[in-house]
Order: structure tokens, then sequence, then C-alpha cells
């Protein structure tokens, strides 16, 4: 395994994506860490992926799910935790991830009903990049992810049609675009405001700068992946 994990989630999981997103590293030795949380480990069962790491409390599957798993699967490393507890099982198995050494992170069912538990994954983005750990909450629809630095996106690998920006835990200020639709020179973006929604890549590359703050970016798409 490298220092690279993917975190299942017990959100809204698109069997499709989700599934095409992990084949290609099942069964291979050098291969990512697999995490499941909580209900994450119902979906990779069914699936027949045994992940590496499996934590939570399990309040959201059957009674005994977990021990009979363990049961079945002895070798996979297990950690319980009572309903009563401090953090999310998401934000569990991101420290159990880089308790292994993880740098990148991604989260898969983090999206879903629940806005409550998404806002959380997204906060755990923040918390992630201030212990220098890259992570990245991806469905069909979004590819979400937080920067305290500038940088770029390339067109050709973006993850859909549209780019978003959103000031984190304050303002953002010398932000300038260029290669987007909408450019910035030397602006500043507000948690009131909604004027970096939906821009778009119009150069093979755009880049975003700025001089302080984090920013939230949101690559999305209409149509699923």
């Amino acid at each position: 395994m490298n220092d690279y994990a993917i975190v299942i989630a017990g959100g809204r999981i698109y069997d499709d994506f989700a599934l095409r997103f992990l084949r290609p590293y099942v069964g291979k030795t050098d291969r990512p860490m697999i995490i499941a949380a909580d209900r994450g480990l119902v979906f990779l069962e069914r699936n027949g992926i045994v992940p590496d790491v499996v934590v939570g409390d399990f309040d959201s599957v059957p009674d005994g799910y977990e021990e009979q798993y363990l049961r079945s699967h002895p070798h996979v490393e297990m950690h319980r935790y009572q309903w009563e507890k401090d953090y999310t099982d998401t934000e569990i198995a991101a420290r159990r991830a880089m308790d292994h050494g993880c740098k990148i992170i991604d989260f898969i069912g983090t999206t879903g009903t629940r806005f409550d538990h998404m806002l959380g994954s997204v906060q755990l983005l923040a918390m992630l990049i201030e212990r220098g750990v890259v992570g990245r909450i991806i469905d069909p629809y979004n590819r979400i992810t937080m920067h305290e630095q500038s940088f770029r996106i390339w067109k050709k690998s973006q993850w859909g049609k549209y780019v978003s920006l959103f000031s984190w835990g304050g303002d953002v200020r010398g932000v300038t675009l260029t290669g987007f639709h909408f450019p910035m020179e030397n602006g500043h973006i507000t948690s009131a405001q909604t004027l970096t929604v939906s821009n778009q890549i119009e150069e093979d590359c755009a880049e975003v700068r700025f001089d302080r703050g984090m920013l939230l970016l949101v690559e999305s798409r209409d149509k699923a992946l």
C-alpha cells in the first residue's frame, strides 16, 4: 500500500461510479488503503471488496453485522466506537488513514441526504489541509477540495463543466482568476456572496491565485460521470 487512502462512508453511494473508481485497485498489491466507515462496509461487502480498516459505531447497520463480518474476515483491522463520541465516523476514518501515513484521502459516500454530515465532511478537508494532507470529496457530480495556496486546474482533467469557489474560515483576498470565462483581478471573496459560483474554464489551463485565506473549490457537472 502507498500513502493514498479511499474512505467509503455511510452516505449516498452511487454504485456504478464507486465500483468504476475502486475496481482498478482490487487485487493489486500496491493499491490505496481502503477504509470503510460504518455503513460503507455494507457497500463493500455487497460488492466483494475487502477493506483494510473498518471503523464506526455501526448504528446504521443491522445488529451484530460487524461481529459477523469480523468472524468472516478476521484479518481486517476493525475499530468499534460508542455512539457518544467526539468525531463522526468519517473523521475517525480520516484520522486512521493519517495514522497509517496517508497524505491523500478520497472520500466516497459523504454526500447525500444528510446535509449536516456533508458539511462536516467539508470541514474535514480544512482539518486535513492544516495537517499537510490532501482530501477530496467525490461523487458522480462533484469533486470538492480545499486550498490554502494558489493552484491550477487543467481543463482536460477537470471534474465537469463548472468551477465554483467559496471562502472558508474567513475572507479570501487578492484573488486573481485567469483562463476562466469570468476572470478576476485582485478580488475579494467573502462568505456572504455568490459571485464565484458556476464559472467555466476557457483555456487549456486555468489559474486561481490568492494572497490570503482558504478557498473551497467545487468542480461539478449536471450529468453523472
